[in-house]
């Protein structure tokens, strides 16, 4: 039985998005669509392991700056893209704590900065068009498994399923629940990052704050869909309207991606 969180060593977050049931009886397939954090650190025994899962072509949604301080390992023979989201990554995820020192002092920093990239992650021209690009990967993946990730692989990552997985037809609460495994799969690092705060003695705020920079909140999908909303009226249009998935495409996509 295929396992929904991968079991990679020096790396997290890595999940597959099959057995999803959609709207009208179908499933999303396994060994197809592959989300994670990033890659620098995988083992020879990690990229062997998604060798063999059939990961072939990575799509790295990080910025030009977190890409020269963290390059991707990959798998033998995978083709590696760049496809970032964010011109600057807004997320924060990649930020030194030297140039987070004095905006994780501020109360309620790191829940205001998450709410406002979601915002911009879907309404920015920007984040649209490599939102775009990145379904003419999915599209052109014909077999094989496609990974794509960012930092921590829950921002640019996770709106990134959001997406596909209603392209695709999922209902709206197993797409949420999709977003919110984060919590899980993310908790060994965050609980690392806390303790080692705790024992430089940072205060509260700074605490709350990383925390909430490194989780998800569904305050933070509530955020995003208030976005397609307004944007457009709901998912479909949005996807149809600033991401390009015209009813061709939904077609080709759901033929590749679902049993």
């Amino acid at each position: 039985m295929i396992e929904r969180i991968l079991n990679i060593q020096n790396g997290h977050n890595f999940r597959d998005l099959g057995g999803y049931q959609t709207n009208d009886g179908h499933v999303t397939q396994w060994q197809r669509a592959v989300r994670s954090a990033m890659l620098k650190s995988l083992s020879r025994e990690d990229l062997a392991l998604l060798s063999q899962y059939g990961v072939h072509t990575i799509i790295d949604f990080r910025t030009n700056k977190e890409l020269l301080q963290a390059p991707d390992r990959v798998p033998a023979g995978a083709k590696d893209y760049h496809n970032s989201i964010l011109a600057i990554d807004d997320t924060r995820s990649s930020a030194t704590r030297e140039e987070l020192r004095e905006d994780l002092s501020e109360p309620g920093y790191g829940y205001r900065q998450m709410i406002q990239t979601y915002h911009e992650m879907i309404a920015d021209d920007f984040s649209q068009q490599a939102y775009r690009n990145f379904f003419d990967y999915l599209i052109a993946n014909q077999n094989g498994a496609v990974l794509f990730h960012c930092t921590a692989g829950k921002d640019r990552t996770g709106l990134g399923a959001i997406m596909l997985l209603s392209a695709l037809d999922v209902p709206q609460e197993t797409i949420l629940a999709d977003y919110m495994l984060t919590l899980q799969t993310s908790a060994p690092v965050l609980a690392e990052n806390i303790k080692r705060l705790e024992a430089e003695g940072a205060s509260q705020a700074v605490r709350d704050n990383v925390s909430a920079l490194w989780t998800v909140s569904e305050d933070y999908f509530n955020a995003a869909m208030e976005e397609v909303q307004a944007q457009a009226g709901d998912m479909q249009h949005y996807l149809h309207d600033k991401i390009g998935l015209d009813d061709a495409k939904i077609a080709e996509l759901r033929r590749l991606y679902l049993a």
